[in-house]
């Protein structure tokens, strides 16, 4: 079988990689200059089962209020892009009810861990090095209100196999010493055991370089220009004026999986969420933080990156905008100053990015096939598409290859919104 790839991010390469791995020829086509260098650039580097909670929480139609005008909000929306939500605006705030968002947590959970094994057996396959930690990931909390629910909803999800140890202060400091300077602030922690850190830039150029001397072939600065779609399939592709012909076509283009499908009739129900990251190079405290601290005030993540530390989070409802703004970042230094206190960072130090999740309306990804037989999509994964990269690639193969999926498939299926009057698209 020839499968076309679009997309060379986490989750197209490691699609790619695993079709070859079948015996499968595989073209990906990227419409950038290499691989990862989109959304997998440079986030958070978080490999997060902790994180499943998709963004549309009950009664998240109050905080996104809130935030029009607001450059501090940690989820903002901006007013031009409130016509573009449209149909999918009102999809995610149904999805915001409490037994849909607490089935979608799940789903998101179930295929985090899953995910996590199956990096698991790729890196020890391939050997491909891109600075891998598990110390888990330290979540602090300054209210102890707010600290015993989370502790609760995280009992809920150790169901599931996410384990997790609550911290008192002291346990807290114990565990992180560059915490010490704010012990006092804090009500404690939750000790997420299983999470990791990683440079997902990393992990794409190096598997695509294993993925290429295995004899797939890729083609950058390829931007796809249409798909050509009959009544039960696609018939080809075409990239610029070349028209590409093969047995299975995969979309694995992030936020821009959506705008690529709509004119062949299929409306996915994924928008872009801009995130925000800055990285210093150098850490500039003693002792260096060690555990990555996601902050639930601020709602963003300090993680260690090599010498230096990657301070990430927020997310901007803002179309396809990808200016960087200057007050975006600043509530991203405001942060690591909060967590470590006496930090001086030089603005010349700092490199400064942003990216655009691809996120759903119910906040799981989607993954499968559609109506039409040879084209399949993985998109939709939101903050979580470095943690699943690795059990979507899986899932998404096994289906293609009509192969027992380690996982149940249809809550990640396209199906669930094909001719739905939840999601009205």
């Amino acid at each position: 079988m020839k499968a076309v790839v679009i997309g060379c991010g986490v989750i197209g390469v490691t699609t790619a990689y695993l079709l070859r791995q079948r015996g499968h020829d595989v073209l990906v086509l990227e419409r950038r200059e290499g691989a990862g260098l989109e959304t997998s650039f440079a986030n958070g580097a978080l490999l997060t089962p902790s994180m499943p909670e998709p963004w549309n929480t009950p009664g998240c139609w109050r905080v996104l209020l809130a935030s029009l005008g607001r450059s501090d909000a940690a989820l903002q929306l901006r007013w031009g892009a409130i016509p573009s939500l449209g149909r999918w605006g009102v999809a995610f705030l149904r999805n915001s009810g409490r037994e849909r968002f607490r089935q979608n947590t799940l789903n998101n959970v179930r295929l985090a861990l899953y995910s996590l094994e199956a990096m698991k057996a790729l890196r020890e396959e391939t050997g491909i090095e891109y600075a891998r930690t598990a110390r888990g990931s330290l979540k602090i909390f300054r209210d102890r209100a707010t600290l015993d629910r989370a502790v609760a909803a995280a009992q809920h999800l150790a169901v599931e196999g996410l384990s997790f140890r609550a911290l008192s202060r002291q346990e807290t400091v114990d565990l992180e010493p560059a915490l010490a300077p704010i012990e006092t602030q804090l009500a404690g922690a939750i000790h997420y055991e299983k999470d990791e850190t990683g440079d997902a830039y990393r992990f794409c150029v190096g598997l695509a370089e294993r993925a290429r001397a295995q004899g797939v072939e890729f083609r950058f600065g390829a931007a796809v220009s249409s798909l050509e779609a009959g009544a039960r399939e696609i018939k080809a592709i075409r990239v610029g004026q070349e028209r590409i012909v093969a047995d299975c076509y995969i979309v694995a283009g992030g936020s821009y999986s959506a705008p690529l499908l709509e004119p062949i009739g299929l409306r996915i129900p994924v928008r872009p969420a801009k995130g925000y990251s800055v990285t210093l190079e150098r850490s500039p405290v003693e002792p260096s933080l060690s555990v990555p601290v996601v902050d639930d005030d601020f709602h963003a993540a300090i993680v260690p990156f090599g010498e230096g530390l990657r301070v990430a989070g927020t997310a901007e409802f803002a179309g396809y905008d990808l200016a960087l703004r200057p007050e975006r970042m600043r509530n991203l230094l405001k942060l690591l100053q909060h967590v470590l206190p006496g930090v001086r960072v030089d603005p010349a130090a700092v490199r400064a990015w942003c990216g655009l999740r691809p996120m759903s309306c119910d906040g799981v990804p989607i993954i499968g096939g559609t109506k039409l037989r040879n084209l399949f999509v993985s998109t939709g994964h939101g903050h979580l598409g470095w943690t699943m990269a690795a059990g979507s690639a899986q899932l998404l193969v096994d289906l293609i290859c009509g192969t027992v999926p380690g996982i149940e498939p249809e809550p990640y299926s396209a199906r669930r919104f094909y001719g739905s009057r939840q999601t009205g698209v």
